[in-house]
C-alpha cells in the first residue's frame, strides 16, 4: 500500500490497481481511497471529451477512434468533468516555466471525503463488438485480485 502524506494530497491512504479484463478488450483502473477531505482524480488526454448528463461516464474521441470511461458504483457526489491542462493558481511556481499543453484536456473526477473504492472502466469501442460483448466487473479489493477474479 502506498501511504501519502495528507498535507500534500489530502488523503491518508491510497492504493491503485490497473488490469485488462475481458480478453484484454477492456481496462479496469481501481483506486482504494481513504480521504480526510474531498480530492480530485485527474487524467490527461489528447482526445476530445464528451461527458454524459449524469457525470458518471465520458466518451473520448481521438483520430476517429472512440473509448468510453465509466464510473462503476461511484461514491455519492462523484462527478466527471474537464479542465485545461494548466497549473492551479495555488501551485508552486517551477524554476523553469511550463511548456504549453496545446490539445491536452484534463479529465477530472471530484471525489468526497471518505473511504471507498473508485472503479473506472475504460471500454475502447472496437469494431465488430456490440454493447453486449463488454463485461462489467465485480468489485474486488485489490489485495484479492487474481487471474480469475475478473471476467
Amino acid at each position: 500500500m502506498l501511504i501519502i502524506a495528507d498535507r500534500w494530497f489530502r488523503r491518508t491512504s491510497y492504493k491503485r490497481g490497473i488490469r485488462t479484463i475481458n480478453g484484454r478488450k477492456q481496462v479496469l483502473l481501481q483506486d482504494e481511497i481513504n480521504a480526510t477531505n474531498g480530492i480530485m482524480w485527474r487524467m490527461h488526454t489528447n482526445a476530445s471529451v464528451s461527458i454524459n448528463s449524469g457525470g458518471t461516464s465520458a466518451t473520448l474521441t481521438l483520430e476517429g477512434e472512440t473509448m468510453t470511461m465509466t464510473l462503476l458504483s461511484p461514491p455519492s457526489g462523484a462527478q466527471i468533468s474537464t479542465m485545461s491542462a494548466t497549473r492551479f493558481p495555488t501551485d508552486p511556481v517551477p524554476p523553469v516555466a511550463d511548456q504549453p499543453n496545446d490539445g491536452v484536456t484534463v479529465v477530472t473526477i471530484s471525489l468526497p471525503a471518505g473511504q471507498y473504492n473508485l472503479q473506472v472502466l475504460f471500454n475502447p469501442q472496437w469494431s465488430g463488438m456490440s454493447s453486449s460483448d463488454y463485461k462489467t466487473p465485480s468489485s474486488v479489493d485489490i489485495d484479492s485480485w487474481s487471474t480469475t477474479s475478473h471476467p
